[in-house]
């Protein structure tokens, strides 16, 4: 059974957590589903900006980098009153927001790294430079990085085809510095729904449901929220990404249609599982 926290109103016994990514505006994913996600795991969320996008459910019509000089000034800023326990990276956009970023982050704190190249509608969302900035930069940093398997490949140069090959590019995350790696198996055609969690204790498959919806908007970044909620609620990683896995799962299958044909993750799940549950008899 999944971990429920009680949330708090108290300043002092608050757990802070921050996402560091691209807003999205209708909702569905980047930085709106992760303070979403973020809150429903128990933490209060906050948020650096590193990229405004014209986007709605099908399309990715524009994205305007912010200023990294800001970027790290954000960072910077809530560093000085709140005791942030984890961050989250997702969409960096290019080179020199990556390293703002990676110069901005307090070296104690866990950083989750969802390596965000791609929209789901294959839209670029972070440029060569910037991918290469994140296995020089942010990558040896990371307690966990959550790549899905098109990430994986761009990022390693190994093309994944099965079991092994995929468990070769998570092994790769390991020996470019990272903590943990969990490789998302969303994408594969031969061990459907089955994720990779790697570590410096060896390798544990992860297997979930597989639900009828296809291209589910904002997966990977609720997933990765949801880890660096758990982790800045005390979790060990392996422990945060079992969680995670759990919470994801019900996101997916509490999923919103918010657009015809087009499915989002559904971080309030708990509340709508309640609320369906009072007309069953």
């Amino acid at each position: 059974m999944a971990y429920i926290p009680v949330m708090t109103n108290s300043y002092r016994t608050s757990v802070f957590a921050a996402s560091i990514a691209g807003s999205d505006p209708s909702a569905g994913a980047g930085l709106q589903i992760d303070l979403k996600t973020m809150n429903a795991c128990g933490v209060w969320g906050m948020t650096v900006v590193t990229a405004l996008t014209a986007q709605n459910a099908n399309h990715v019509r524009g994205i305007v980098g912010v200023d990294p000089v800001f970027v790290q000034s954000q960072i910077k800023t809530l560093e000085e009153d709140f005791p942030i326990s984890c961050y989250k990276t997702g969409m960096l956009g290019n080179a020199p927001i990556v390293r703002a970023v990676a110069k901005a982050l307090p070296d104690a704190v866990p950083i989750v790294i969802d390596p965000v190249l791609i929209s789901t509608r294959a839209y670029r969302l972070t440029d060569d430079s910037g991918a290469k900035a994140l296995v020089e930069r942010l990558i040896p940093r990371a307690a966990v990085v959550t790549p899905n398997i098109p990430e994986a490949e761009i990022l390693s140069g190994i093309t994944i085809m099965d079991a092994e090959s995929m468990e070769e590019a998570a092994c790769w995350f390991l020996d470019s510095g990272a903590r943990a790696v969990v490789l998302k198996g969303g994408h594969a055609t031969f061990r459907k729904g089955v994720d990779v969690f790697l570590d410096r204790d060896g390798t544990r498959l992860l297997s979930g449901n597989v639900y009828p919806f296809s291209d589910v908007h904002g997966s990977g970044c609720c997933f990765a929220s949801a880890i660096t909620a758990y982790i800045a609620l005390g979790c060990p990683v392996f422990s945060a990404v079992k969680l995670a896995k759990e919470f994801v799962d019900m996101a997916i299958r509490y999923a919103v249609e918010y657009a015809p044909g087009r499915f989002t993750m559904n971080p309030g799940w708990r509340e709508h599982r309640e609320y369906m549950l009072k007309f069953v008899v």
